[in-house]
């Protein structure tokens, strides 16, 4: 099997010479780059499996051209590595889909486990790449003839063909992202923009400045003009994500913009407009949020025009099958039918994390697996830990399994919520959420 091929961007060459010396003795075959323009002429004549890339680099910010690194080492894992522990540089790196971000000093052993998964992840990228152009009809999502879904995709499609406020509500992991893509794709907006953001990651003036934008010099950082995300969907489509985790100065805002389809940039008197459909989506009340308020009520009824409910995915087990087929595919598995103990297990399971959990234990079992064809063994955190094996019996039931199955992984993970909702596949809303039902029900 051949080394894998790094790239170090990086200026100071003593960092170079240090990831270089450890990543070499692990098997990594390394070049190196000290600027922008010199990693651009060995890009042109090299194809790297990954790449560190350092933000501050003589001849400018690395993080402003991460799509066309992107575009020439398609498949490539990105590490983007900063000096400066700021929110907003991770964001923005993670918005353009670099793998990970890490800030200096780099533990060289830390680096080593996260250009590990990276390469993994690279690897299966480049499989669904190779699918999706051998394969490119093969629909995204999955439901068959009596699948809960046929009735969401019916509002969906009439969501489609009109220009309203969408309001996609259901848990996380559940699609909501992908339903709002497929309705702007089927949109008369298909050919503007389609911008996202998720407010959960974002607060205050962070998140007042990606929806917005701002005038140079509105605040410290503040070294040019920029576009905000409503003026760049002028034309297409919004998506706000998590929209019930919008600071209410924000929503106040945002309730205005979407009455007058105007707004101002951060320190800035002119006044701008912007021609958008806006879709939002929530794992929240909104309405209850609404009574509590801890969400804006007007607000609310603004948004929830056109409500649709995505199912979770313990509600939709006829599905399960189909979905496990479909994502396996994407990931270049071709050795079909699976094992039928292995399709059981999963369906038993009760999937608090919805699809996006059970991706994630599709791909950790391939990647257990190693090329051979998919067993009950490679889902350790599945089977065995969760009681599926006895779910005949009536004291099995999808709550139960949930609360054994969270409670398991809190002692497993020392109660560390962030590697928890990882494993899950939740976010860390919806693992509170969670964890408040179990307690209210062993107080009782």
């Amino acid at each position: 099997m051949k080394p894998a091929k790094i790239l170090i961007v990086e200026d100071d060459e003593a960092t170079v010479f240090g990831y270089t010396k450890y990543l070499s003795s692990k098997g990594y075959e390394i070049s190196s780059a000290h600027t922008l323009a010199d990693a651009r002429k060995v890009l042109t004549n090299q194809i790297f499996d990954a790449i560190l890339l350092d933000v501050g680099l003589p001849d400018g910010c690395a993080i402003d051209i991460l799509p066309e690194f992107h575009a020439s080492c398609e498949n490539a894992a990105i590490i983007v590595i900063s000096g400066v522990n700021e929110v907003r540089i991770a964001v923005k790196a993670i918005h353009l889909a670099a793998d990970n971000y890490l800030t200096k000093p780099v533990n060289l052993d830390d680096l080593e486990v996260y250009l590990k998964n990276s390469l993994e992840v690279g690897e299966l990228r480049r499989r669904d790449s190779l699918r999706k152009r051998l394969n490119p009809e093969t629909p995204k999502t999955y439901f068959n003839h009596i699948s809960p879904m046929r009735e969401v995709m019916k509002f969906a499609q009439t969501a489609a063909i009109n220009d309203t406020v969408v309001l996609i509500l259901g848990e996380t992991g559940t699609g909501k992202g992908v339903l709002a893509r497929w309705i702007h794709d089927h949109s008369a907006r298909a050919n503007g923009n389609y911008v996202e953001l998720n407010c959960s990651s974002l607060k205050g003036e962070i998140l007042r400045s990606e929806l917005y934008g701002h005038a140079r010099g509105a605040f410290t950082s503040a070294i040019k003009d920029r576009e905000g995300l409503i003026e760049i969907a002028d034309g297409g489509t919004l998506f706000l994500d998590e929209i019930g985790d919008m600071d209410q100065i924000v929503q106040a805002e945002l309730l205005k913009t979407i009455e007058e389809r105007s707004f101002r940039r951060i320190g800035e008197n002119k006044i701008r407009s912007s021609d958008f459909r806006l879709i939002c989506a929530t794992n929240r009340d909104l309405l209850e949020a609404s009574r509590a308020e801890k969400f804006r009520s007007d607000l609310y009824y603004r948004i929830c025009v056109f409500p649709i409910e995505l199912p979770a995915l313990r509600n939709r087990k006829c599905d399960i099958p189909g979905i496990i087929k479909q994502i396996l595919v994407g990931f270049g598995y071709t050795q079909f039918p699976v094992d039928q103990a292995v399709i059981d297990a999963l369906v038993g399971y009760s999937w608090p994390g919805n699809i996006r959990e059970l991706k994630n234990m599709l791909e950790r079992g391939l990647l257990l697996s190693r090329g051979n064809p998919l067993s009950l063994a490679d889902f350790p955190g599945l089977v065995g830990k969760t009681g599926l094996k006895n779910l005949s019996e009536p004291v099995w039931n999808l709550d139960s399994i949930e609360k054994g199955h969270i409670t398991r992984a809190m002692k497993h993970f020392n109660e560390d919520k962030h590697e928890i909702c990882k494993a899950l596949g939740i976010s860390l809303s919806s693992l509170y959420r969670k964890l408040e039902i179990i307690s209210n029900e062993s107080q009782r």
